[in-house]
């Protein structure tokens, strides 16, 4: 058996990408009774996953919201997010908590990298060397032009788009760092993960680090990027950045990146039929 994760890149703020989510995860995992299955948190610092345990374990929603509050959570998130909870509570799964906290993501976004301290950033970097050498590759070289960049907002007249480079490459790595480190030992888990679809649409943010860091904690280990699955959940033209009213299906056209080429996700899966003139062409199935 070898370990398998879902990505479900989802608006936060829509109750129906909740609703489309959790329905999911439900014909996902109901096989899986016997079996360790997680759900990954892509809004929960680290700091809060003895609280997440603690909340499994007693129910406790309202110390558990004090504790997401303390680490700097704010409340509208901790609302949008508690169906997740509820929901893992009443399938016995694992919570797993995937972000830096949001102290070193607002220093990495104000000072860079280096802010943060060899320490701290090694419990969010566990590969070094890969999460480098990941930025110099070409085909991440696209990717952060054709969809990362593309959601920089300045918050401040000193920001940079190196500094907004720096912080997503962090979130991305410490998540993908949790949820590797965690199913590495466990040869048939499954870790489904809920992310915004910013940090999982076409495939290099925190699901296209999974396979590297998990082969860099066991050279023998049987996942790749097969392992991984990523389904955006009522995506919009707007949403996978399409200049048009069609969907954008991949990026990496152009002759000269052809070789990169890389599909927005695995499946596309929506609420209500979409309008036939969103898709450009339909897919195929498996």
């Amino acid at each position: 058996g070898y370990a398998t994760f879902v990505f479900f890149g989802t608006d936060y703020s829509k109750p129906e990408d909740t609703n489309l989510v959790m329905g999911l995860l439900t014909d996902i995992t109901k096989p899986r009774r016997d079996l360790e299955t997680a759900l990954g948190l892509a809004f929960a610092p680290l700091s809060t996953q003895e609280s997440l345990d603690s909340y499994l374990k007693d129910g406790d929603a309202a110390i558990l919201q004090k504790a997401m509050e303390d680490a700097g959570v704010d409340s509208t998130t901790f609302a949008f997010q508690l169906p997740f909870l509820q929901y893992a509570r009443s399938k016995k799964l694992i919570l797993l908590a995937l972000s830096p906290e949001l102290v070193d993501i607002r220093s990495v976004r104000t000072n860079g990298l280096q802010s943060i301290g060899a320490e701290r950033r090694g419990k969010y970097v566990i590969d070094p060397s890969g999460f480098i050498g990941q930025t110099q590759d070409p085909k991440f070289e696209m990717y952060a032009e054709k969809s990362l960049f593309r959601d920089f907002v300045p918050l401040s007249e000193k920001d940079s788009t190196a500094d907004f480079f720096s912080e997503r490459i962090l979130v991305h790595e410490c998540a993908a760092s949790v949820v590797a480190k965690w199913a590495i030992s466990r040869p048939d888990s499954l870790v489904t993960i809920v992310a915004p679809s910013t940090d999982v649409r076409f495939m290099n943010g925190i699901n296209g680090r999974v396979p590297r860091i998990a082969k860099h904690l066991n050279p023998d280990t049987t996942i790749d990027d097969m392992a991984v699955t990523t389904i955006l959940v009522n995506p919009t033209a707007q949403s996978t950045l399409s200049q048009s009213k069609f969907l954008r299906l991949e990026i990496g056209t152009a002759p000269e990146n052809k070789s990169y080429q890389t599909k927005v996700a695995d499946y596309l899966w929506f609420t209500s039929m979409p309008k036939v003139n969103m898709l450009p062409r339909l897919m195929n199935g498996p």
